[in-house]
């Protein structure tokens, strides 16, 4: 028997800031990470835009808005210590249609409740701001704090930061059979006793927490996530730009993204899909996962919860190079389908929850504890910007 008195598994943004925190909490401890793949950045962590976001979408008062607001600021702090890149470019929210300007009084005064920085200019003063913007209703709304850095970056500066302080961290190791009760985890290499077990494994956090024995009402959706790369590596734009979202749908629109190396992408899809690790074809989907996926996924696309109806319909325009386009001429100007490319490198899976109680996405970070052990639920966006805010929150909140 192994003995520590922290093991997390899961070695993505979370789990590495949740063992940072740790550590900078208890330095005399023992800490291990588990983590089944053979790097922190396999899946959500690395494939994230790095955009630090501000928390203007969050209703006032959730957990995401808090921690999303608190964490921008310690993740930008947290750069700047380190001297890691970034992009304080900020962002501007356009409206793509005239039903959404009442969507964007919601989101001003959403963020202002919420304590960011947000401002209403002018269609004169987006041009300045960003001169590809088309501000087709003389008006938008500019974030400045909004940020992009490289998530890559930000992930391995953490993981030095954990092995410096005297953590442990095992890749290749997955978490097998768990007691929650008696903080034991069984693993290839031995089996772990721990004071607290975290579980904050991402797209398998549901699975390790059943594997622990947790009952709870809620159940696993993945949506895919994919950008189209801007062919012409001139091809540059000083602000981030999003369209002012429909409220009424859990994702954001077509927006543009850049990364360190200077592309330019659009996107993502939000695809309702049926694998937890399907990037690419078929890849990612196992059988069982398959079938229980697909049948909640039909049942909540009759019934059109959350708008999943509506929202495949606009996902069927963005298969052709030419729907893509006609989403961002409502907020841009100047792109075509010749300049785009699909990107095959930057497509990623959304590790989303819903309520089988109510049937509805959960639109909020979800913590359960049991025992010794603390399972992160819901890690949506913007779980990498409020990382280091959750980890603090985690232990704050939970450790015994």
């Amino acid at each position: 028997m192994k003995t520590c008195d922290l093991l997390v598994i899961g070695g993505g943004i979370v789990g590495l800031t949740v063992a940072r925190e740790w550590l900078i909490r208890h330095p005399t401890s023992k800490v291990v990470v588990l983590e089944k793949e053979a790097n922190s950045v396999s899946h959500g962590t690395g494939r994230n835009s790095g955009v630090v976001h501000s928390g203007i979408y969050y209703s006032e008062g959730s957990l995401r808005a808090r921690l999303c607001v608190s964490g921008c600021q310690q993740m930008l702090d947290y750069v700047a210590a380190h001297d890691l890149w970034i992009d304080r470019c900020g962002k501007l929210l356009v409206p793509p249609s005239e039903s959404a300007l009442e969507s964007m009084q919601r989101l001003l005064d959403r963020g202002r409740a919420n304590g960011v920085d947000i401002h209403r200019v002018t269609g004169q003063e987006a041009l300045q701001l960003e001169p590809r913007v088309n501000p087709q209703f003389d008006q938008a709304l500019f974030v400045p704090i909004t940020s992009v850095v490289n998530p890559k970056e930000v992930a391995e500066r953490v993981r030095l930061d954990v092995l410096e302080a005297g953590g442990v961290i095992h890749y290749k190791i997955p978490a097998q059979s768990i007691h929650s009760r008696r903080g034991t985890v069984q693993t290839s290499i031995g089996t772990f006793e721990a004071g607290t077990v975290i579980n904050a494994a991402g797209l398998f956090a549901d699975q390790v927490a059943k594997r622990a024995g947790l009952q709870t009402r809620y159940r696993f959706q993945p949506f895919k996530g994919k950008y189209w790369k801007h062919k012409d590596p001139s091809f540059q734009m000083q602000r981030l730009v999003y369209p002012v979202p429909d409220l009424n749908l859990p994702f954001l629109g077509v927006h543009s993204a850049h990364n360190q190396a200077g592309d330019v992408y659009f996107g993502p899809s939000s695809t309702p899909v049926i694998g937890r690790e399907n990037y690419q074809g078929l890849q990612g989907i196992s059988f069982g996962d398959g079938l229980s996926l697909s049948a909640a996924l039909i049942a909540k696309f009759v019934q059109n919860t959350n708008g999943l109806r509506t929202l495949a319909m606009r996902e069927l325009k963005l298969m052709r190079m030419r729907g893509v386009c006609d989403e961002l001429s409502k907020i841009l100007t100047g792109i075509e389908p010749g300049h785009l490319e699909q990107s095959l490198v930057k497509v990623g899976i959304r590790s989303q929850i819903f309520d089988s109680t109510t049937q509805h996405l959960v639109n909020d970070f979800v913590v359960v504890p049991d025992g010794r052990a603390i399972h992160i639920l819901n890690a949506i966006s913007p779980a990498f910007t409020a990382s280091f805010a959750f980890a603090k929150h985690i232990l704050d909140e939970y450790q015994q």
